[in-house]
């Protein structure tokens, strides 16, 4: 009977025993894992994070990790900035693009662009979040329409900058789907700086070259829906821009420029599968550094 009665006891000892080292275990996992998410801070104000992730964008793609350090720190010395959120969803977006593979990039991005959207006021902060739930989704294979849908709200709702997302997202689907035709409008809008130009409002130490990158982006997308005369007239406006001279992808453009015949004709002949797929801003190395690269 003594025995018996210990019996209970040592169970008891043993459930627990491995119910401690699960608990354990899983708290060392997900030590594991927040160390293998966490970018390491630098003590850096917003204005230098966003300095440093400018440079990045112009063309220093090995600064990434410092300029992730930098605006990690700056979320760090203001937890309700929205912006700095962005920033750094912005800055793990560009390592996403880059290397779609590595969750670690995806993971911060989503969860930066969440926390923008909820505590920034800048309708673009929605554009990004939107965007890059676009660009997860399509790099996993799942179904579009929720993160399309998405995608054409917030372009509604801030058509100065998130209409060139969705078209840029957007532009080279099949017509037959009604998606490119819904971002032409919004993009069209979303050149006038108010001033009568393309050139003021889209020039910035961020995308030196904006400007040329909207031009060459509308022209896709009007010859796309049959409009060579307009696609030739957006492809004369970017090479119209002030600082068009010193833009690094003037050569590649104007080759690209010259190729509107032939674009539009394999658009609109009887063969589906002979369409181009590509736009310039998107296409290659020069994905994104078309409007930002020094």
């Amino acid at each position: 009977m003594g025995q018996r009665e210990k019996k209970p006891g040592r169970w008891r000892r043993w459930l627990l025993g491995v119910l401690a080292t699960s608990v354990a275990l899983g708290a060392l996992g997900a030590l594991g894992f927040w160390l293998w998410l966490r970018v390491p801070p630098t003590d850096a104000s917003l204005d230098e994070a966003v300095a440093s992730f400018t440079e990045v964008m112009n063309g220093d793609w090995e600064q990434r990790p410092e300029a992730l350090s930098k605006l990690a720190g700056a979320i760090d010395r203001n937890p309700e900035s929205g912006r700095a959120h962005l920033w750094f969803g912005l800055a793990n977006l560009h390592g996403f693009l880059e290397h779609r593979d590595e969750l670690a990039y995806a993971i911060r991005a989503s969860r930066a662009f969440e926390e923008a959207a909820e505590l920034s006021s800048d309708p673009s902060a929605e554009g990004w979040r939107a965007f890059f739930a676009y660009q997860a989704a399509e790099s996993r294979g799942e179904d579009m329409e929720g993160p399309t849908q998405a995608l054409l709200d917030a372009s509604a709702a801030d058509p100065g900058f998130t209409s060139f997302l969705a078209a840029v997202s957007l532009a080279d689907l099949p017509l037959s789907t009604g998606l490119p035709q819904r971002t032409l409008a919004p993009l069209e809008g979303a050149g006038d700086c108010g001033d009568g130009t393309t050139y003021s409002c889209r020039t910035a130490p961020l995308f030196p070259y904006g400007p040329q990158g909207y031009h060459a982006t509308v022209g896709d997308l009007r010859i796309r829906l049959g409009d060579l005369e307009g696609g030739r007239q957006s492809y004369a406006r970017a090479l119209e821009m002030p600082n068009t001279e010193t833009w690094p992808y003037r050569e590649q453009f104007e080759e690209w420029a010259a190729g509107a015949d032939a674009r539009a004709a394999a658009f609109t002949d009887d063969d589906p599968a002979n369409d181009p797929e590509d736009i310039f801003f998107a296409t290659g190395d020069r994905a994104c550094a078309t409007c930002h690269e020094r």
